[in-house]
């Protein structure tokens, strides 16, 4: 069902309800209302035909013609009168079709009671105690509210009529009021519609910022620009993958076009091959780090199931780097380790984090003069802090923005071997355990980076 057709038929529910307890309400009110009306009336014509019967010497033939002379009518009416004998005195009823059903023990009863209001049959009666010269009769009047129920009748009509017809106004209005309602709707979307991937950059007019609508178009133009973002970030992204492939597979084309050429010796065959070989393997490292990357981009918190205790992972680290780099020398300060060692452990993936702390020290090492790093580490109960410092040239403030982006590299490092993904990598393997990584420069010369984690 369409939002208009069901906003449509909800508007129109509301008012019918509405309308329908307010109508019943009315009807309800106006029964009881006529009813208590014509039982006054009834009280009052019990009273007057008593009064008559008691206050003079009147015979029930002048009683019933007065009583049909009275412009107050009341249909089909029956009136008994009985004194404190329980014997009938006056009634008006001629034939035995009409007729008061009455015993000894209901007279008593509306002795005690004074008046009692009932219904016998299609009558409605009142019976009411009442003194007479000599005696305490009891008179019953019972009639038909022919009248009432007229009127009851015709009220009905009237109300299902009101309620039929207003039910059919108001849907017509809330499928106009709907329609007008989703008018902005319609136009964002058919604006959505035209933006196509060359049109990133398309945004759709916000007419009115305050309203549901214009949040909703404002939050559009948000999610597009991080579309556009992501766009631009995988073309870029393509293009470095095709540049970096490209610069060993032209090399490896170049030395077997050039050995091909002509007969050689043995040792510069093997020269070639060699050569081929190291471009081989850069090849495969290139590989291996963008298989990385693209790993550590999904969704891996259903990963992060171990208890990673920090500085044996540190340790763990060194020894790896130091066994492929001799020249690389790793300076450990953990002066400030608690007492607590719980204070040392993260939740998070040892193999991920291992592959970071091994960036950061790798590069660390390339990029010191002297080919050093001096690591820090640092608890309390909410946090851990690894602190990663070397002695090069520095990132410029310009960069640091930047070098967590895939293939970026700082004009400082051009005359180093390198990609330009390690610090992306090892930007997003922090991220996936919670943490953050900040870069400041190392005075007089070099870069600190800190990774800070929370303990959850």
């Amino acid at each position: 069902m369409q939002i208009r057709t069901r906003l449509t038929v909800q508007f129109s529910l509301l008012v019918s309800g509405i309308l329908l307890v307010t109508f019943v309400a009315i009807y309800f009110f106006s029964y009881i209302n006529l009813r208590e009306d014509f039982y006054d009336r009834l009280v009052s014509k019990a009273n007057s035909s008593a009064r008559l019967l008691g206050g003079v010497v009147v015979s029930p033939d002048i009683i019933r013609a007065l009583e049909g002379s009275n412009t107050d009518r009341i249909y089909n009416q029956i009136i008994l009168i009985y004194d404190d004998k329980n014997r009938l005195m006056y009634t008006n009823s001629s034939t035995s079709s009409k007729s008061i059903h009455v015993s000894r023990y209901w007279l008593n009863e509306v002795r005690k009671a004074g008046e009692i209001r009932y219904t016998d049959g299609q009558s409605k009666v009142v019976a009411l105690s009442t003194k007479l010269p000599y005696t305490q009769a009891v008179v019953l009047l019972g009639a038909q509210d022919v009248v009432g129920q007229v009127n009851l009748i015709n009220l009905s009509k009237l109300l299902i009529g009101l309620f039929i017809g207003v039910t059919i106004i108001v849907a017509f209005a809330g499928w106009i009021f709907a329609k007008r309602a989703l008018r902005p709707i319609s136009r964002v979307m058919n604006e959505i519609e035209g933006i196509l991937p060359q049109k990133l950059d398309t945004r759709l007019e916000v007419p009115n910022q305050q309203d549901e609508i214009g949040r909703l178009t404002t939050t559009f133009n948000k999610l597009l620009d991080r579309i556009e973002t992501a766009f631009q970030m995988q073309k870029i992204f393509v293009a470095n993958v095709s540049h970096e492939l490209k610069n060993p597979l032209t090399k490896i084309r170049s030395q077997l076009e050039v050995s091909a050429m002509k007969e050689r010796s043995t040792s510069e065959y093997r020269s070639t091959i060699h050569s081929v070989l190291e471009d081989i393997q850069e090849l495969a490292q290139l590989s291996n780090t963008l298989l990385e990357l693209a790993k550590v981009s999904e969704d891996q918190g259903d990963l992060l199931t171990e208890v990673v205790r920090i500085d044996e992972l540190l340790w763990d680290t060194r020894t790896t780097l130091s066994q492929s780099s001799t020249q690389c020398f790793i300076q450990f300060q953990l002066d400030e380790l608690p007492d607590d060692d719980t204070w040392l452990e993260i939740s998070g993936n040892s193999t991920l984090l291992k592959t970071a702390f091994l960036n950061l020290m790798d590069n660390a090492c390339k990029f010191s003069e002297d080919h050093s790093v001096n690591v820090s580490l640092r608890t309390s109960e909410n946090k851990v802090t690894v602190q990663f410092s070397d002695k090069g040239k520095g990132i410029p403030e310009p960069d640091r923005t930047l070098v967590f982006q895939p293939f970026y590299r700082s004009e400082n490092t051009a005359n180093v071997k390198g990609y330009g993904i390690g610090l992306s990598l090892v930007d997003r393997i922090v991220k996936l355990h919670n943490g953050t990584t900040t870069i400041l420069p190392n005075h007089p010369q070099g870069t600190i980076f800190i990774l800070e984690f929370l303990r959850l």
